[in-house]
């Protein structure tokens, strides 16, 4: 088709274009889009990197960061979970494969809390069933496992994001409120993220009544 030619690049060419960005690692705020140089200063106050960063806006909201220490690299990969106003910055490594145009984020680090949870489940096997319930369990909150906050247990947890998120977990004969800080579109009706009820797909339009 002349309309859409293919082009073809050798493999050798291809691994030379890659090799500068292969330690970079991609972003991008969820939920909420802000400018570039607002989320560069940003990124700046909360990572407080010993070295410095060059950052990248590669469209759909998505950014591309290279370090200029591999060991600021770790610490943002290992030191989440980051947060910008409110919203969980999403971090992944780039790969070669990398579209931004149709790239979407299934999955995400997220802290969850239990309000009211009966101190005596304050117990990191109780925590990590809990956890399963919702997700895979990243870590327990410190104040949790020492029982310093009494009011609800917290966890952080990885979801993904292309299924409902649970509300409500049972255990022995209660059910208890899940509760997930900084995720602020969750559908009441499907249960899903990225969209409110008056939004959601799921729903069955109203059928129109038709005049005799």
């Amino acid at each position: 088709n002349h309309l859409k030619p293919i082009v073809h690049i050798d493999d050798s060419v291809f691994n030379g274009l890659y090799a500068p960005w292969q330690d970079a690692l991609v972003v991008k705020l969820l939920g909420k889009n802000i400018g570039f140089q607002a989320i560069k200063d940003c990124l700046t106050r909360i990572w407080k990197l010993v070295a410095g960063f060059d950052i990248l806006d590669i469209g759909n909201h998505f950014y591309m960061v290279k370090f200029d220490t591999t060991e600021d690299r770790q610490k943002v990969i290992d030191g989440g979970p980051w947060m910008i106003f409110y919203h969980y910055l999403t971090v992944q490594t780039w790969t070669p494969d990398f579209i931004s145009p149709t790239t979407k984020i299934d999955k995400t680090m997220v802290w969850v809390c239990f309000p009211g949870l009966n101190l005596i489940y304050y117990d990191e096997s109780i925590l990590l069933a809990l956890a399963r319930a919702i997700g895979t369990l990243i870590k327990v909150d410190s104040n949790t496992l020492d029982v310093r906050r009494e009011r609800f247990a917290r966890i952080y947890v990885q979801i993904d994001l292309n299924k409902p998120v649970v509300g409500k977990v049972g255990l022995k004969g209660y059910w208890y409120k899940v509760e997930y800080e900084g995720l602020h579109r969750i559908c009441s009706s499907c249960g899903c993220y990225g969209h409110l009820a008056r939004e959601c797909p799921t729903l069955a339009k109203t059928p129109m009544m038709v005049p005799n």
